[in-house]
């Protein structure tokens, strides 16, 4: 059989992958972050050139992670569309794509309870506060999978209507 373009479990692939992503953000902004800004006072007290040089560095590291983020979330969508158009190679995989949506729509909320537990602690509350896109896709993480999954199904419909 051939496999070629086609994502094995392309929903729980994407789903473990953007959950990762999620869970690193704030644990290494809290890392950045509590080694820049001691670095950024004492040399701010030498020179107020270099401190706010190493407070720009900091705060474009910050704007970096979120749309690393952003992107991996958006090539994942993209994949996730493609596998969806090549899936007619066999039936079956319309059957696992089926079943392995509805196993991460049952997984998703434990999985994000996880990463809800980590953006919601004291320790991260400054870090969550500066990745604004990242905490949009966590709080409407549900929804935004639900319509992803629909419109893949559209595509998966359409694909298998096409070929008649």
């Amino acid at each position: 059989m051939n496999k070629k373009g086609q994502l094995e479990h392309p929903i729980a692939i994407f789903v473990f992958l953007f959950v990762g992503l999620l869970i690193m953000a704030p644990i290494i902004l809290k890392v950045v972050n509590s080694t820049l800004t001691p670095i950024s006072s004492v040399l701010g007290n030498l020179s107020s050139q270099s401190g706010e040089s190493v407070t720009t560095i900091r705060d474009s590291f910050i704007t970096f992670w979120d749309y690393v983020i952003i992107s991996a979330f958006l090539i994942n969508v993209i994949l996730l569309f493609i596998s969806a158009f090549l899936i007619d190679t066999h039936p079956v995989f319309l059957v696992l794509y089926m079943l392995f949506g509805f196993l991460i729509f049952i997984f998703a909320p434990m999985l994000m309870d996880t990463v809800d537990q980590i953006y919601d602690s004291a320790q991260f509350t400054s870090e969550v506060t500066m990745i604004t896109m990242t905490d949009f896709l966590r709080t409407y993480f549900g929804v935004i999978l639900l319509g992803i999954y629909f419109v893949s199904g559209i595509i998966i419909y359409a694909k298998i209507r096409s070929l008649g």
